[in-house]
């Protein structure tokens, strides 16, 4: 018997896209892991974000993580962007569709939003 367990993460939103971008700059660690946003469309809505793991959270240790924001669907600035651009030192951050100064985030955009990640985004 042959049968697919189908696993979803626990959805985490943040109460501002502000608080994603300084969510994904806490977890860039130079020259050793790539950190990236992912984008998808879903009913309507952009949704960006990031996948992480719960560690040394009791019995949760390795429980998945998605950390996201929405964005209207007609938001042209978070639709067409590739990157996000944080600039150290001033706490600020934009969205661009090419790598500026700064650091850049790179945001994989995906054809549809994953399977694992549970229907009941808001």
């Amino acid at each position: 018997m042959n049968s697919v367990i189908e696993e979803k993460v626990v959805l985490l939103k943040t109460a501002s896209f502000y608080d994603l971008v300084r969510l994904a700059s806490a977890t860039i660690i130079p020259h050793q892991v790539m950190t990236y946003l992912i984008k998808f469309k879903y009913k309507g809505r952009i949704v960006i974000g990031i996948l992480g793991v719960f560690r040394d959270y009791y019995k949760q240790y390795g429980l998945p993580v998605f950390y996201y924001y929405t964005f209207d669907g007609n938001d042209a600035q978070a639709s067409e962007a590739n990157y996000v651009i944080v600039y150290t030192g001033e706490d600020r951050f934009e969205l661009s569709k090419n790598p500026k100064p700064g650091v850049s985030i790179p945001i994989i955009s995906l054809a549809e939003k994953p399977v694992f990640i549970p229907d009941d985004i808001q």
